[in-house]
């Protein structure tokens, strides 16, 4: 078996592999004769079957198993001992071969890059951090109060006005047809709630109990049903009766209301809360930072199979109000949706997936390069979060977790890119700054925009 390395550039490998005549029939023979130890045709012992014989009956099987093992030991040999770490299987393609005479095949891959790491230490970052103010918390109860706001009726005839809950009877028509989903009786609208389509509730404003009002609408074009999007229609509508809202006291009873044994325990709750909120944002801030840095300071090679295959998600969630992904009956590769999309959009989309690839690589060396994994404690740990999640339903889940082990290792790595996140940052020099909470609620869409045109023209 001979293996050469032929001269190749980037992150494409290919090999030259040549298995002469000769080793392929010593195997071929020492198949058969083990074989012949133990195989039965009717005339001959066991164990005294001639070799001739058994090579006319099976040589064409075994020859094809032989073939393709000592395939499968070079490609690995190769592997091995140019200690490569291939993207996807690698691809055998025989260039020569006939009975009796010397195999020649291309062994293709494509290989993972390797990485030159920095000095994590000498990354700077900036953590941007909000206090909690009295005016947040009450912000806080102002929202909760309207959440679970309790009406009565008007104790003094009036006109309705926004706030007001009116209770109604309305029926929805199409070219004087009514559609499905268009009627209701005695429900109840709290105007202002913005439940109802653009120009419904602000059309009962101004009404007595026993009114009636024909709406004349529409829908939006992005309307979640197809059959009604964007279209015209009316509405016949009758107030049976108008309802207003009871003045919330914060006391202890509104407090009780909502399970908490007091109003301090209630706002301790709130402030929590909200800390916990403006931890997320926080931390969400901090790693997009992080990333943004590494994206700019790290330079390798990027497989491109897996750009493609990057690519092909990124355009698909892009672009999934234009186009569905289809299956291709013939060779079963899923076809990149991006036929409507424009060249522009289609250059942002590869930029995505380059990041992506960029960073998932470089995010999973350093990990593996200190040591970092998930334990199975973990792993569980994160089973049972996401259980949480479903209330009532949390057996099913764990169920289905149990039974798909694929699933709960999905878990893993979130999880993974978690630590080292924690890992970088311990090793950085992370300075906190104290912003205003509109600041750190702030989307950074303009610098987003900048980071992608960078990435573009690098």
């Amino acid at each position: 078996m001979k293996i050469t390395k032929k001269n190749t550039k980037g992150l494409n490998q290919e090999f030259n592999i040549l298995i002469s005549a000769k080793e392929i029939e010593d195997k071929i023979n020492e198949k058969l004769s083990e074989i012949a130890l133990t195989a039965k045709i009717p005339g001959f012992r066991p164990g005294k079957i001639p070799t001739s014989i058994l090579k006319a009956r099976i040589g064409k099987e075994v020859r094809g198993e032989i073939l393709q093992s000592s395939i499968d030991e070079a490609s690995k040999k190769a592997i091995q001992d140019e200690n490569l770490k291939p993207v996807t299987k690698p691809s055998i393609d025989i260039e020569k071969y006939d009975e009796g005479s010397d195999l020649k095949a291309l062994l293709s891959l494509e290989v993972m890059p390797a990485i030159k790491h920095i000095d994590l230490s000498k990354i700077k970052l900036d953590k941007y951090t909000a206090k909690i103010s009295d005016k947040d918390i009450n912000e806080s109860l102002d929202r909760i109060a309207k959440q679970n706001q309790q009406t009565q009726p008007l104790k003094k005839e009036r006109k309705s006005k926004l706030g007001d809950t009116l209770v109604i009877d309305f029926e929805g028509k199409m070219n004087n047809v009514p559609f499905e989903g268009g009627e209701g009786k005695g429900h109840h609208l709290a105007l202002g709630s913005n439940s109802f389509i653009p120009g419904f509730e602000e059309g009962l404003v101004g009404l007595k109990v026993k009114d009636e009002k024909k709406l004349n609408l529409s829908f939006p074009k992005d309307y979640g049903m197809d059959k009604l999007a964007g279209k015209k229609v009316t509405f016949d509508v009758k107030v049976n009766e108008i309802r207003e809202p009871i003045p919330v006291k914060f006391d202890e009873t509104f407090a009780k209301n909502l399970g908490m044994p007091s109003m301090k325990d209630l706002k301790k709750a709130i402030s929590d809360q909200i800390s916990n909120e403006h931890n997320n944002i926080s931390r969400s801030k901090l790693k997009q930072q992080l990333l943004d840095v590494l994206d700019s300071k790290y330079k390798f090679d990027l497989p491109e199979s897996m750009i493609e295959q990057e690519y092909r998600s990124v355009c698909h969630t892009l672009n999934k109000d234009k186009n569905q992904l289809n299956q291709n009956e013939n060779d079963n590769k899923i076809s990149v949706p991006d036929e409507k999309m424009t060249k522009e959009e289609k250059s942002d989309a590869r930029s995505i997936a380059s990041r992506r690839v960029k960073l998932g690589l470089l995010m999973g060396d350093i990990g593996n390069n200190n040591n970092i994994d998930v334990s199975e404690e973990e792993i569980n740990q994160a089973v049972m979060m996401e259980a949480q999640k479903y209330p009532g339903q949390e057996k099913q889940v764990l169920d289905y977790y149990k039974k798909n082990k694929e699933a709960s290792q999905n878990l893993a790595g979130p999880l993974f890119e978690e630590k080292v996140f924690d890992f970088i940052c311990e090793l950085a020099e992370v300075k906190e700054k104290t912003v205003s909470v509109e600041n750190l609620y702030k989307d950074d869409q303009l610098n987003k925009k900048k980071v992608s045109k960078k990435t573009k023209s690098k």
